[in-house]
């Protein structure tokens, strides 16, 4: 299992998405140094909860897949493992870094919990009730095997999870059920439902 990622972890952006977000940091670590101004950073993990229909991600790919009938393919085996967060314990920690003077530099932000993408497969089902059809394909290359968090600075902080992931779930699935076909469509960039892209 590999090691839980904490603040304290060197930045190594593997993608020019993660060089943004470490640009970031450095210039907050900089606006502190220099003018003595408090900056958060909050480190999010995977984000999933209401109002994710143009969202990539594998939670609204599993949704698209039930509504329009389509086959989910996940990429590789499945075991790949992410830590998913509830949009709403996000705002909380977005709060709490604005309003709270305990929240300075990086602060990690997930549920604590890592789930393999047949984890999340499995919850999906058990949710929603759905028979999904599922399929495996070639793995992403370079695609790294697992994430996890160590999100004890928040806690300490003030902050904690209040959904768990099949909790979360139940409110999605009670938005996605409820929606138009044409808005599921509308998300789905292609009918064909692209693979899980496991791990968003």
């Amino acid at each position: 299992m590999a090691p839980a990622i904490t603040e304290a972890d060197r930045l190594r952006p593997l993608t020019p998405y993660g060089s943004t977000k470490a640009a970031g940091e450095m210039l907050m670590s900089a606006y502190t140094a220099s003018y003595d101004l408090r900056c958060t950073a909050v480190r999010l993990t995977n984000v999933y909860g209401p109002g994710m229909q143009a969202k990539d991600s594998i939670v609204a790919r599993l949704m698209r897949a039930i509504r329009l009938g389509g086959k989910f393919e996940i990429y590789g085996d499945g075991r790949q493992v992410r830590d998913y967060v509830h949009v709403s314990d996000v705002i909380a920690a977005m709060r709490l870094g604005l309003t709270n003077e305990q929240w300075s530099g990086p602060v990690v932000i997930g549920a604590g919990r890592s789930l393999s993408v047949l984890d999340v497969v499995d919850a999906v089902r058990d949710v929603t009730g759905a028979d999904i059809d599922v399929g495996h394909g070639p793995a992403k290359a370079g695609e790294m095997p697992a994430v996890i968090v160590d999100n004890s600075k928040a806690r300490a902080a003030g902050w904690s999870p209040q959904f768990t992931f099949e909790e979360g779930l139940v409110g999605v699935w009670q938005e996605w059920s409820q929606i138009d076909h044409e808005a599921v469509l509308a998300g789905s960039g292609a009918v064909g439902l692209p693979g899980a892209g496991a791990q968003k």
